[in-house]
């Protein structure tokens, strides 16, 4: 997670831990401490810029996951927060 413009950037303290600062659960920030190993998975760190080791189920049960948690995030933060997520993708390369 990260803010998308200056004013977040400036109100949440950038780019690394955003959600840290933000008032979410302790479940929540669980959850997304989770995701983010699991997204880590993705990348194959020996040829960052080869293929993604995962399978296209792997990609389909990881967006599944995170877009569970983005409607949950939304209803946690109210309308003040635009929460906006970029599938990771890499399935349709396979």
């Amino acid at each position: 997670m990260w803010g998308m413009n200056e004013a977040a950037q400036a109100t949440f303290g950038g780019y690394s831990n955003l959600e840290s600062t933000l008032p979410l659960s302790n479940k929540i920030k669980a959850k997304l401490g989770e995701l983010i190993e699991i997204h880590d998975g993705a990348l194959d760190w020996t040829n960052p810029g080869g293929a993604s080791p995962w399978s296209k189920q792997d990609f389909d049960k990881f967006e599944t996951e995170a877009n569970a948690i983005l409607k949950t995030l939304q209803a946690d933060l109210g309308d003040q927060f635009l929460i906006w997520y970029e599938p990771i993708g890499g399935a349709e390369k396979r």
